[in-house]
């Protein structure tokens, strides 16, 4: 079984509003309705975490002027920065 990593999530005062998870950057089908506007849609994981790396800040600023009072978001570690170092091996 495969683990979920959502890489962009908005938390308004009713709960969660929007993410983009394995559910988007692993889809097939044409239609995308997730807060990545696409972007990440059938991506793959690591160009998707590289698009939120680059493009999170925008879709959020997108959210907001479409009228979403969004009171948190959260990006995964990962898409806001490239890593200093592996541990990979490491003990």
């Amino acid at each position: 079984m495969s683990s979920m990593t959502t890489l962009i999530a908005v938390y308004t005062g009713d709960g969660c509003a929007g993410r983009c998870d394995a559910k988007c950057y692993n889809a097939w089908g044409p239609e995308c309705h997730w807060i990545c506007q696409g972007a990440n849609h059938g991506a793959g994981k690591q160009e998707a975490i590289e698009n939120t790396r680059e493009l999170g800040e925008a879709w959020l600023e997108h959210a907001r002027a479409g009228g979403v009072d969004i009171s948190a978001a959260e990006v995964l570690a990962n898409a806001r920065h490239e890593p200093l170092f592996s541990l990979d091996g490491a003990r």
